[in-house]
């Protein structure tokens, strides 16, 4: 074969290599989806993942939005979203920036108003007008962000939910075990299955399963997780003052587990100071994830609160 005749089928077998690699589309993320009912939008330069149920139940009672905790995601209320929709209602429920499958930029301003601001963006595109307000729910670090999403608008939210809960009031670096989870991530020592098991033993007050350690490790294996996390500490000043005051005119439910050691009850009646109309409801025996560890006891708890407060 001459030498002619190689430079010929090299360049009809690369070029058209070339061409494609040129004109190819990324993959957007749009089409990886972690869940059937996942979505993605770009909100102030971070893209966040959400996921919606509508109910079956013709008129829907309300709308519900959940808010998971420090190192969780929408996966934290697996055992909670069938009961709300057999109930009635519509939710939504979302990844905060660092966590599950949204963005991991430490660009991001992780404070909690600033994180209520994204989430009155989010809603906002959800809404498309509809004036129905909001149920909002939040445990542990997203109780805060919960609480500060219904600071900022109580005149669009319908009630306030709050799962061992750090408030506003609290800082996330006073909870041991969130210290020990961000100094062992940050040490690259935490994502094995043995240190996430006994951190959910912790948290649970009972073994965990495979498909819980597990739901909880794959969003935190994403590239980004260790720099989001050193941010969410560093990056978090406030960009709106958050008056706990306009509380008082919404109904608040606060679920505790009575054996919850990272955030204990005691944070309950911090939080019942300045929400003295707070339903204070405990769950024998449950750790700091009642929605998890004890779903039947809490989603009764949870459906007749919204179903009260949601009346037409």
């Amino acid at each position: 074969m001459t030498h002619k005749i190689r430079i010929f089928l090299l360049f009809i077998v690369v070029l058209p290599v070339i061409y494609i690699s040129l004109n190819a589309s990324p993959v957007p993320r749009e089409a990886k989806m972690p869940f059937r009912n996942s979505h993605f939008i770009t909100v102030d330069s971070a893209v966040i993942h959400y996921r919606l149920w509508i109910t079956k139940v013709k008129p829907a009672k309300g709308k519900v939005i959940f808010i998971h905790g420090f190192a969780g995601s929408t996966f934290s209320f697996r055992k909670n979203y069938d009961s709300l929709l057999s109930a009635g209602y519509n939710i939504l429920a979302l990844d905060l920036p660092a966590f599950g499958y949204s963005d991991r930029g430490t660009w991001i301003n992780y404070s909690q108003s600033s994180r209520a601001i994204m989430i009155w963006k989010l809603l906002d595109f959800i809404d498309r007008g509809d004036t129905t307000a909001w149920n909002i729910i939040g445990h542990c670090m997203g109780g805060g962000t919960a609480e500060a999403v219904a600071i900022m608008k109580p005149q669009r939210t319908r009630s306030l939910t709050i799962i061992g809960a750090l408030s506003t009031a609290l800082s996330l670096s006073n909870i041991k075990p969130v210290k020990k989870f961000y100094a062992d991530y940050v040490n690259l020592n935490f994502l094995s299955f043995s240190n996430m098991q006994q951190l959910l033993l912790s948290g649970y007050k009972q073994q965990p399963d495979t498909n819980d350690i597990t739901g909880y490790m794959m969003p935190l294996r994403l590239p980004g997780t260790i720099e989001a996390i050193v941010s969410l500490f560093s990056n978090c000043r406030e960009v709106v003052p958050l008056n706990s005051n306009s509380l008082k005119q919404i109904p608040v439910l606060a679920v505790w587990g009575t054996k919850d050691s990272w955030t204990p009850p005691r944070y309950a009646k911090t939080i019942k100071t300045y929400v003295p109309q707070m339903e204070l409801h405990l769950i024998n025996g449950a750790g700091h994830m009642p929605m998890e560890t004890h779903p039947g006891e809490f989603n009764g708890i949870l459906v007749e609160f919204l179903n009260r407060v949601n009346k037409h």
